[in-house]
């Protein structure tokens, strides 16, 4: 009986070397999945011997106690670390306060008040008050973000005028092309005219609703001059009857182009706009008063009277009418051509 007991022990230890390597392999590939924490709105609370890798949190609360492998950032609210961060310690408007236990690897930075209790370890640095913004990249970018956004806008506005007046988009186009001395002077009256109207307007009780209304106007009218004129530049290379939208796009492209360049692009889309407007108003000045009717100021459009054809002359007694010859004035009941 001894002998078995024996052998069967002298089995279980060979049986236990022999999975062992396979128990060992097992434990070294079994390693825990370190999560991020992300919270919109609440709090978040790293306990000792916890490992998790980076706690972001919008608005609320962030305690860590345990280890962050990456940063703990908290745009809201306020920091509590008492254990170990290996990243940066972030509190955009929040302040942050350090235990004795504290061990950061990176900054910590805090928009409000930091405290810091001795025996907390920085590698970093450590600033309190920090103005979080973004000025350094709006300032490099500034310009760019504008003439993005004008571009954007501009193209958007031809498109709707295109859909809703294509016709008068046309005749805008070909306003600007036969008669450019007359809209490019309209349309500096509309600029300077309009304003000025709307400033008189709103200085008594009754104009006060037409002058708010037609100042806030006032970037809608610049937005559609720049458009037309955008239209009425991409006319020049895509010719009618050729698509209307090819040439929106064209011209497109080259105010997109001029937009990036400073200085040049405030004059473009100033004159342009005051272009396009002048051609608008042209247009709409010929479509009410017929096609070669001239744009005259406080003029009259529309009807034209006929002139009355002179009376013959009285033929003497005794005298025998010559032969006749053909009359080259008009009939009182025919119109006239027009020129």
């Amino acid at each position: 009986m001894p002998c078995v007991i024996r052998r069967g022990a002298l089995a279980l230890g060979v049986g236990l070397l022999v999975a062992w390597p396979g128990v060992a392999l097992a434990q070294s590939t079994d390693v825990p999945t370190v999560s991020d924490q992300v919270v919109l709105s609440g709090d978040v609370h790293v306990p000792r011997g916890t490992v998790v890798g980076e706690v972001v949190v919008f608005a609320g609360s962030a305690t860590v106690e345990g280890v962050v492998q990456g940063d703990v950032v908290v745009v809201d609210g306020p920091v509590t670390i008492g254990g170990q961060v290996g990243g940066d310690v972030v509190a955009l408007h929040g302040p942050i306060r350090l235990l004795a236990t504290a061990q950061v690897t990176g900054d910590v930075l805090a928009g409000g008040n930091l405290i810091m209790v001795d025996g907390a370890q920085v590698t970093g640095t450590v600033r309190r008050d920090v103005g979080f913004t973004l000025a350094g990249p709006a300032a490099a970018l500034g310009a760019l973000l504008v003439s993005a956004a004008m571009s954007v806008s501009i193209l958007l506005v031809g498109l709707v005028i295109l859909l809703l007046a294509p016709r008068g988009a046309e005749r805008s186009a070909d306003a600007a092309r036969s008669a450019p001395a007359s809209s490019a002077g309209w349309g500096l009256l509309l600029a300077f005219g309009v304003p000025i109207a709307a400033v008189a307007a709103a200085a008594t009780i009754v104009g006060l609703p037409l002058g708010l209304v037609v100042a806030l106007g006032l970037g809608l009218l610049v937005m559609v001059g720049q458009a037309m004129v955008t239209f009425i530049v991409g006319r020049l290379l895509v010719h009618a009857p050729r698509s209307r939208i090819g040439a929106l796009f064209a011209g497109w492209g080259i105010g997109t182009a001029v937009g990036l360049v400073p200085f040049l692009n405030v004059a473009w889309w100033t004159l342009g706009s005051v272009f396009g407007l002048g051609a608008m108003l042209v247009a709409a000045w010929r479509a009410r008063s017929g096609p070669s009717a001239a744009l005259v100021p406080g003029g009259r459009g529309g009807r034209h009277r006929a002139r009355r054809a002179p009376r013959p002359a009285p033929v003497p007694a005794g005298a025998t009418p010559g032969p006749s010859e053909p009359s080259t004035e008009r009939p009182v009941d025919m119109p006239l051509a027009e020129d």
